[in-house]
Formats: structure tokens, C-alpha cells, sequence
């Protein structure tokens, strides 16, 4: 059985979403999520989180 692992550039590039989306995937309310970001004291400003700090969320709460 020969497995084909993907490279990085076969990856979907990671684009801004919403809190509302990354809370979704986390499996958090958007309530919850909130206050999980502000105990591991990661700001977020309104709009878009961008994928930098996407990264930052899922390393500390995923």
C-alpha cells in the first residue's frame, strides 16, 4: 500500500474568517469562544481574523 502524503504548496491556503467561523470549527459558541480568547489573552479586533492569527488561536486552543 503506497500512501501519497500531500506537499505544502497541495494545501488550500488558509484565507481570514470570522470569529464566528473558527469557533465553529473548534466546536466552541461564540460566547465560549470569546472567553477562552481572553484567558489565553489573544486580542482580536473586529472583522476578519487574519490567517497569522488564526494560527496563534490553534496553537494555544486547538
Amino acid at each position: 500500500m503506497d500512501r501519497k502524503f500531500p506537499t505544502a504548496g497541495q494545501y488550500p491556503p488558509i484565507k481570514a474568517r470570522f470569529k464566528k467561523e473558527i469557533a465553529d470549527e473548534l466546536g466552541y459558541s461564540i460566547r465560549t469562544f470569546q472567553r477562552r480568547l481572553k484567558e489565553a489573552e489573544i486580542s482580536i479586533p473586529r472583522g476578519l481574523v487574519s490567517p497569522e492569527l488564526q494560527q496563534e488561536i490553534m496553537e494555544k486552543l486547538g
